[in-house]
Formats: structure tokens, sequence, C-alpha cells
């Protein structure tokens, strides 16, 4: 049985090459998924485990508020058992290379107490004041410092100018994901980082010869009050805890292009079938049963799962390597790429195996019920079937799946569970719209193209499922890709539009992610020659007395209203320093008026303080206008700064960048605002259409391969065409019709579906304006006729070059 499927794919090779290029897409972006996953998770591991060898337990508080010093220190040194305590203190700091810009990836940038226990110094020495820092050696190397190097570090937007003095080996968890560890000593990280004054951010203990980490953490439970502090053992803290959302988001996208390469396969074998209904009926006059016809099939389908599987491992070891590189996320002494990883092979096989081989067994059935007396047609034709029941079936699945994704604009979760539904019931009403769409274009293409336009639309709607299925291999990359644009091209618009209207100011100054504004920062702004007003925009939390939460902006209520264009209704901003503006919808909500005081808390990470604040001012706010707003409390640190300029925006822009000189801010001009907002998300989007062209390729693969075996299918078909005056250039241009109508029902389908699937998503944000992204839909409707053309070429040469005499005498229909 094995060798005759051997024997009938290598007779067939041409046939089979393209489905199991699509299966070998799938594979590799499978394999190389879980293989560059598993890279990334072990060298996080490794790392974690490594930096925490000898710690017992570990003791942190529970909230930033929760005061830790020297006092707990000396509890826990007093603790028998305790062979040694060491307190920690760390946060954010960046570390600025020669060039200006930050050494490591931002979001683990860490700042840290030096410590040589856990950093064994590799060169220089320990530092041992305000102005003195040792770091990594990756770090160190990346950036080609040394010992001895003047550098700059940034902590809580300050950039400080210190001296490097020492390079220490060290595990850690953030390094061995691109991070960069700058250590300070123990006062001056205290100082730095600590969120309540003279408070550490973590204290380990290291047990006594005999003592077991249990006991120990039992000793540390008794003496330290409950819920204020996390105790955590060794064992706890090296459970492996890197989590694998980077292999399941791949894995999404994998899916997805798996998905696409079952209709490629389906469609193969469906064709495959109707092809060889004489041989397998052949086979049955001869005396071979029904389920051995059946077996015969899924062999085939067996084998070419395993060459395909064998193939796409191999090219899912190069994708796992693109992906290391690409992603740039393993940096340091990573653990070398695992070629075989046994999750990995299990999943090759049961994917490149399973997914061809369960694909093929409906194809497989068709072919087993072919009767023996069909071995003495000269041709079988298939029996076309109604599609009566299938259309029912996919107009209840699609109004089905269409009315969840309604309701989930009320309720966003909702519509996870009907964009799949309205999709399937979407490929099941496919051969219906395939009539349809061809019905349409019947005339216009008559019009234009004589009678290869008839030819073409006569031949796509001959057998509507297979149309529907080439078709549908397309639709649902396309479908994903406008699905993805529209909730991100309108919140990118909604971005923009916010940043040209909120406010009044000529340049914003923000941070990348993960850094902080510095208090003085918008005073050091302030002295740079051509700003005219500076304010700060500092989010304050006020918890009311009876429970609920007001949320002002704090800003400098000397030039705020150089910013925003209030309209003020009750009060006046005069008194802003000492009170509370607030709109008028916030005062309607409360029953706030004029001289009603605000109770509460004001909650900081520094610890809580009370609020009496009189309400001194009620305006009128935009829609997307701030809702109260307060004087900038002492010392808090802003989310933006806003600067208003007396000359060229650009020009102040560049000068603010020069005077501060911090690589972590962010200024820009207003345009830049709005051109930054677009180029965010056109970043994320070219991401997702990386990820998404494989399942685009296989789709053009499908089109590529339903073209190419039925040319192949009509050889005599098309040779009486050329005998009764077709050239081959008509004949040609007939195919590639075919083509492009074909790769159109599946473009026109999934862009219309996956535009209201995003339309849903913008919508049940609510206060989003859906904006549909006509310029990248335009690029895909050409994409796909472009695929349809080229589809086309090889399928049409071969038609065209087959003798007239030969394609008369062939066999096929």
């Amino acid at each position: 049985m094995f060798r005759l499927a051997f024997r009938s794919i290598l007779a067939h090779k041409a046939r089979y090459l393209l489905p199991a290029l699509g299966v070998v897409l799938g594979v590799a972006f499978v394999v190389g998924s879980l293989l560059y996953g598993d890279a990334v998770k072990s060298s996080i591991e490794r790392a974690q485990l490594r930096a925490q060898a000898d710690v017992a337990v570990k003791v942190a508080p529970e909230r930033y508020s929760t005061p830790m010093g020297d006092d707990v220190v000396g509890q826990l040194q007093g603790l028998p058992g305790v062979a040694a305590v060491r307190p920690i203190a760390d946060g954010r700091a960046f570390l600025v290379g020669k060039d200006g810009a930050l050494v490591g990836l931002p979001d683990r940038a860490v700042g840290v107490s030096y410590d040589p226990a856990r950093f064994p110094l590799r060169a220089g020495k320990a530092p041992a004041g305000p102005d003195e820092v040792a770091v990594d050696e990756l770090a160190a190397k990346k950036a080609s410092l040394g010992a001895g190097d003047q550098v700059s570090v940034i902590v809580k937007g300050v950039v400080r100018q210190v001296r490097l003095v020492g390079v220490f080996a060290g595990d850690d968890a953030r390094l061995a994901s691109g991070g960069t560890l700058v250590a300070f000593e123990m006062k001056t990280a205290v100082a730095q980082f600590a969120h309540v004054p003279g408070s550490y951010s973590a204290i380990d203990l290291v047990a006594a010869p005999g003592v077991s980490q249990d006991t120990l953490a039992n000793s540390v439970t008794a003496i330290l009050p409950e819920k204020q502090f996390s105790i955590e053992t060794g064992n706890q803290l090296n459970t492996p805890r890197s989590d694998n959302k980077i292999t399941e988001i791949l894995l999404i996208f994998a899916a997805v292009a798996l998905f696409v390469a079952v209709f490629l396969v389906a469609n193969t074998f469906t064709m495959l079938a109707a092809a060889r209904a004489r041989e397998n009926a052949l086979l049955r006059a001869v005396g071979a049963s029904r389920k051995y016809v059946l077996r015969t099939v899924l062999a085939e389908a067996t084998v070419l799962g395993l060459i395909a599987t064998v193939l796409g491992y191999l090219l899912g070891i190069g994708a796992a390597l693109l992906l290391n590189r690409a992603f740039a996320v393993i940096n340091g002494p990573g653990v070398p790429l695992q070629v075989f990883s046994i999750g990995a092979l299990c999943a090759a096989i049961g994917v490149g195996v399973g997914v061809t081989t369960v694909t093929a067994y409906i194809p497989a059935r068709r072919a087993a019920a072919i009767p023996p007396i069909a071995a003495l047609r000269t041709g079988v034709s298939p029996t076309a079937k109604s599609l009566r029941r299938r259309n029912i079936i996919g107009l209840v699945g699609t109004l089905l799946g269409a009315a969840i994704t309604v309701a989930g604009i009320q309720a966003e979760d909702l519509i996870y569970l009907g964009a799949p539904v309205t999709m399937l019931g979407l490929i099941i009403l496919t051969p219906w719209f395939s009539l349809g769409l061809t019905k349409i274009l019947r005339g216009p293409l008559t019009r234009l193209a004589g009678m290869r336009g008839t030819l073409a639309v006569e031949n796509t709607r001959r057998n509507p499922r297979r149309t529907a299925a080439t078709a549908a291999s397309l639709m649902i990359g396309l479908s994903v890709c406008a699905a993805v644009t529209v909730p991100i091209a309108s919140v990118a618009a909604a971005s923009a539009k916010m940043s040209a209207t909120v406010d009044k100011a000529d340049i914003e100054v923000t941070t990348i992610d993960w850094a902080d504004l510095s208090a003085k920062t918008a005073t050091d702004i302030a002295k740079v020659p051509g700003v005219q007003s500076v304010t700060p925009l500092s989010p304050v939390a006020i918890q009311l007395d009876d429970g609920g939460f007001l949320n002002p902006t704090g800003v400098d209520p000397r030039s705020v209203t150089d910013f925003f264009p209030l309209k003020i209704k009750q009060g006046t901003l005069d008194q802003l320093a000492t009170g509370l503006a607030v709109s008028e919808q916030l005062a309607a909500a409360y029953g706030w008026t004029i001289g009603s005081v605000v109770s509460g808390t004001f909650k900081a990470n520094s610890g809580d303080s009370p609020a009496s604040l009189p309400i001194v001012a009620i305006y009128e706010a935009s829609e997307s206008g701030e809702r109260a707003l307060i004087a900038v409390p002492k010392d808090a640190a802003p989310q933006k700064i806003l600067v208003k300029t007396a000359q060229d925006a650009s020009t102040v822009s560049k000068a603010i960048q020069h005077a501060l000189a911090n690589p972590t801010l962010v200024v820009q001009t207003k345009a830049e605002v709005a051109e930054a907002a677009g180029a965010k998300a056109a970043v994320f989007l070219n991401i997702l259409y990386a990820l998404l062209s494989v399942s685009v390729l296989i789709g053009a693969l499908g089109v590529v391969n339903t073209m190419t075996m039925s040319t192949l299918e009509r050889v005599r078909e098309i040779g009486l065409l050329r005998a009764v005056g077709l050239g081959r250039k008509q004949v040609g241009s007939v195919l590639r019709l075919e083509s492009v109508i074909i790769a159109m029902l599946g473009a026109l389908i999934g862009l219309v579906a996956g535009c209201a699937l995003g339309a849903a998503v913008v919508l049940s944000v609510g206060k989003l304006t859906l904006v549909l992204p006509w310029d990248r839909l335009g690029v895909f409707v050409l994409l796909t006729v472009a695929i349809g053309i080229l589809a086309s070429l090889w399928p049409a040469r071969k038609a065209a070059q087959t003798p007239i005499l030969t394609a008369i005498h062939a066999d096929t229909e």
C-alpha cells in the first residue's frame, strides 16, 4: 500500500508539490515558534535559578507604601538559623553609552544595590560613593565601557554623571532577556529607589547549615506583621516563572497558516480524486475493496505529510534562528538553540502528518465510493450536488456569528466568539457567493474580453465548491489583515486628533516606555531659549471619603490657561493653587458647586496624605479634555510636559533635546506627535503583516495549485478551443481571468468580513471613531489581483504550449 502511495506521489509529483509546500510552511512556522520560545524560556529560567541559588527566603513588602528598613533587617538577623541577611534596593536605571544612546532594552534597565555575593567583580572595584557605579559585563562589552570611564545614568528622569569603577558578572533573568544592571553602593541605591524613605525593596535570607527553607520561612512569618510582607522560600523563587506569551502569539499565527493549508490539501485531494476516478475504478474492478482504496489515498496523504514534516522541521530551525535574530530577545549567555526538541518534533509530526491525513479523509472516502463500472467510461464527470443544504447551514452560521459579534459591541468578549463563528459561516457560504459574483461579472467581462470573459466566468462557475475552497484560502489571511488594520487605524487617528485638539501646546515632552519624567524637568525646559510657557501634566489620585476615586490632572496654575481652551462657567482659576477646578459633567455628577469641599486622601507610592480642596472653578470641557485640574503636588513626577514657544517649534524642540541631553525623553512638535501615532501603528501592523504573510502565501499557493490542476484536467477542452481558432495568448488570458476572479472573490469576502469585525471592535470601545484605512485596503486589493495574475502564469504557459493534436486526443475532459 505504501509502495503504491510512493509510486503515485512520484508519478504526480507536480500535483503534490504545492500542497506539500503549504504544509511545509505551516510545520516550519510551528517548529520555529516552539524552538525559539524554548530558547528564550530556557535562557531566562537558567539565569533565574543561578541568581537565587543560595537564597533560602525572600522578604518583600506587599505594598509600595509598606516600610521595610533597618529595623526589619535587625529583626531578621536575630532569627535562629539565619546565616546571612542581604537587603536589596532596586528600581529603574538607564545606562547611557558613549554614543548618547541607551544600552540594552529599556524595559529591562535595572538599578540595584551592589552585593559582592550576587555580583562578583571581573574588573575594577565596588562602588563606594554616590558618584560611583558598577555595571554588568554584558552591558560593558556592548557599550565598550571599562573601569574608570565617565558615564551617564538616568534615574527617575534625572541624568547623572558618574564614574564607572567596576565591572561584574551576574546571572539575572533581566540580563538574559536583554537588560542591563547598574549597581550603586547601598546608601545611594536606597535614596534613589526607596518608595518609602529608608526602605529596601527586598531582603534575602541565607539559611545556616541544616536549617530548611520552610523552617526559616515559618520563623520569619512569626515575627513580621501579617498581610504586610510577602515571604517566599528559595524553592518557590526558583520555580520557573518565565511566561510563554511570545510562543503563544507565534503559534496563533501558525494556526491561521495551518488552517489555510487545510483548504489547499483538501482541494488537492478532491481534485485528484476526480482526476483519478477511472484509475480508482479500475482498482475496484480488479478486486480492490472500498477500504483498500480509502487506505491507499490516506497512505498517500501520510507519506506526503511525512515528507512535509521533515522539510518543515528543517525549515523551522532556520525560522527559529531568524526569529532569534529579528526580535533580539536573547542577550548574553543564552542557551544555544536546541534544534532537536521532543516537543517540537512531536508537534511537527502531529501537524504535518495529522493535518494532512485528517484533511484528506473526506476526499479519500469520495475516491473509495467510485463504482467499478466507471472504469468502462472514457471520462468521469463529477456529479454536481445541490448547494441548498450547505447554503442553509452557512447562512445560519453567518447570521449567528454576526448576531454574537453585534452583541459584542456591548460585551467585548463576545466578539472573540462571534468572529470565528462568522468566518466559518462565510467559508461554508463561499460557493453561493462565487455563483452570485460570477453571475454579476458575466456581462462586464463579456463586454470587455468577449468570448474569453464568458469562458473564464463559466469555468469558475463549473465547480463552485472548488472555486470556494480556493478563494477561502486567500479569504482567511486577508480577513485577519483587515480585522486588525481597522481598529489600529482608528486608534491612530483618534490619537492624532486628540493630540491636535486637546491642548494648544506647540511641543510635547514625554518619555520612552518604562522611563520617568523628573519633577525638575519642566523647570529645566523653561530655561531653554525660545520657550515661552511650560506646564507639567501630573496624574493625581484622590480617594474620596465616600470610597470613590477622583483623578485630577496636576498642572501649573500660572500657565494652565496658555494650554487649555477652558470656558469658565463659574468661579475663577486664580485660586487653583489651593483648590480644584472641575468640568461641568463632573460637578453635576457629584453635585458640586463653587465652594464645595472635596475631602479624601491623596494616594501615592510614597504614602498617603489627607486632602481637603475647595471647588474654585467649574468649566466646560471637550469630550477629550481634562475632567478635573489641580495644582501639581510638590515633587510629583509629571506624565507629560506641554511647551508653548515664541519661535519655530522645530528649532526649540532641537534646543530642548540638546539642553537636557536625556535619551529617555521624547520631544516632539504637534505635527510630530500626530505622525508618531501613525508610525507606531504602522510598525505594529507591519509586524502583524509579516506574521500573516505566511497565511497569504499559502493562500496564493492554493490559487496556483487549483489553476494548475484544473488546467491538467482540461487538456482536451483547451485543445478543442485551440482547434476552433483560439490563440495561445487568448488561452492564457482566459486562465488569467479565471485566476483573478477566484482571487478577487476571496479578497472581497475577506476584506468585507474583516472590516466588519474590525468595526465591531472599534464600536465596542465606545469613544473611538471608526476609520477605514482605504489606502491599505486598496493595497490588499492590488496584492490580490497580482496574486491572481502570477498564479496563472505557469498554468497558462503550460496550456498554451500543449500541441493541439495531443490535447484533442487526451483522455482528460
